[in-house]
């Protein structure tokens, strides 16, 4: 039975539903100064890893200078998704090298090796700063060479996590009789009582680490209707592989149940409070891959769905949990955001939107594009034919932008709302799968 979700004009949101534009610090940036004799050439960026981890090759060092400060380091590899981080460059007479940076689903980079100056002493290199999923520890220490005046020491490097979250190999404390069957679950957030409903494999193993898929519902919807559509129909095409979860909307902190302008209006970051509760009380509870976590919705969820990954990019700030996310005919409703941090964005909107108008998505995009390194173009806007999908080009390695521009209306369901036949939940999570 396919499942068609109606939206209702959004007339009445309170102006307490736009939170203040969040921000988050800028990225470090490295100032190892050169020596004053002998100049040291930068290190090669590292190779892009392929499907069996290419590494790059090492940059190659300057002449040493004698007697003289060390030179500046080689830049170690970035590695790509999948791949081993490339081989980090060394000076010959610099500081150390920058360790490879891991990606989600790579290993941590090796350690820069550093190599002393003619009087001053090499610095080590610094160990790969994120493991993937089922990667290794962190990066090893970089390694010293004695030189004719000093020792170089190594810095250790520091480790990611292999994606396990703490409920793997454990019992979950939820009932089994409270999940896959639409059951509500309540949660406290932000003091306030609150519900969510939860899918979880049917053979689901407890030492087997699953993607979370969180799926917001549209205004005047519910929890009860992303469960009843098998949460943007992305359930029977993940076959097993993913935890779903609806959390409710609210409106003055009541639970959704089809009341007017009841969403996802944010008041006080209440609505990101909720998300957080239920993510850590799932990962608790359940075998999560915590580096492919994800989220989507439409119109207000899709709203909500920004929101988080603004808020929360894994990575990106401490508590950051969200890896992707897929807006369906979004905009800014749940509090401005201006996204600092890369988050993988696909998004859907139809050229003849009535209620969030086609440039809104496009803007959203943008600003994702921005955020992942992007080189913007605007995506090409159908002229005929059902959609077109663009792909930003230049992003950063594992953090693309796609955007479907579709001739149609508001829906969640492109090609003449056409629930469960559309063609857009299969891109969705070839999407989502590729992380």
């Amino acid at each position: 039975m396919t499942f068609r979700m109606r939206y209702i004009w959004l007339v009445g949101i309170p102006a307490s539903a736009i939170a203040s534009a969040c921000s988050a610090p800028e990225p470090p940036t490295d100032s190892t100064t050169g020596g004053s004799a002998g100049r040291v050439s930068s290190g090669g960026k590292g190779g892009v890893g392929g499907a069996a981890g290419v590494s790059g090759s090492s940059g190659k060092g300057g002449a040493s200078g004698a007697g003289a400060a060390a030179g500046s380091a080689g830049s170690g590899g970035r590695m790509a998704t999948g791949g081993s981080s490339g081989t980090p460059g060394a000076g010959t007479a610099g500081a150390a090298a920058s360790g490879g940076l891991g990606a989600a689903a790579g290993s941590g980079g090796s350690a820069g090796a550093g190599v002393s100056g003619g009087s001053a002493a090499g610095s080590g290199g610094m160990g790969g700063s994120l493991a993937g999923s089922g990667g290794a520890a962190g990066g090893t220490a970089g390694a010293a060479a004695a030189g004719a005046a000093g020792a170089g020491a190594g810095a250790a490097g520091t480790g990611g996590g292999d994606g396990k979250s703490a409920g793997c190999g454990k019992a979950p404390t939820i009932p089994s009789n409270m999940y896959n069957n639409g059951q509500h679950i309540s949660i406290t957030a932000a003091s306030i009582q609150r519900r969510y409903i939860l899918s979880v494999p049917t053979n689901y193993d407890n030492t087997h680490p699953y993607k979370l898929v969180i799926a917001y519902h549209q205004l005047n919807g519910n929890d009860d209707q992303m469960y009843s559509n098998k949460y943007y129909h992305l359930l029977p095409l993940a076959k097993d592989t993913a935890i779903f979860v609806a959390p409710n909307g609210q409106k003055n902190g009541g639970n959704c149940a089809d009341a007017s302008n009841c969403g996802w209006p944010n008041t006080n970051n209440s609505d990101i409070a909720l998300a957080d509760a239920v993510v850590k009380e799932l990962e608790d509870n359940f075998c999560i891959d915590t580096n492919r976590i994800f989220a989507t919705g439409w119109s207000y969820g899709g709203s909500m769905s920004y929101k988080t990954a603004c808020e929360r990019p894994l990575g990106g700030v401490a508590n950051g949990f969200v890896r992707a996310i897929a807006v369906y005919s979004g905009a800014q409703l749940s509090g401005n955001c201006t996204p600092t941090k890369p988050v993988a964005y696909f998004a859907a909107h139809g050229t003849h939107d009535s209620v969030l108008n086609y440039s809104q998505g496009v803007g959203l995009a943008q600003n994702f594009a921005k955020a992942n390194g992007c080189t913007w173009a605007t995506p090409t806007e159908v002229q005929s034919g059902a959609h077109v999908c663009t792909n930003e080009m230049g992003c950063a390695t594992g953090y693309p932008v796609e955007f479907c521009s579709f001739n149609g209306d508001h829906t969640p369901d492109p090609d003449n709302g056409q629930s469960g036949n559309s063609w857009v939940y299969q891109p969705v999570w070839d999407f989502f799968s590729q992380f």
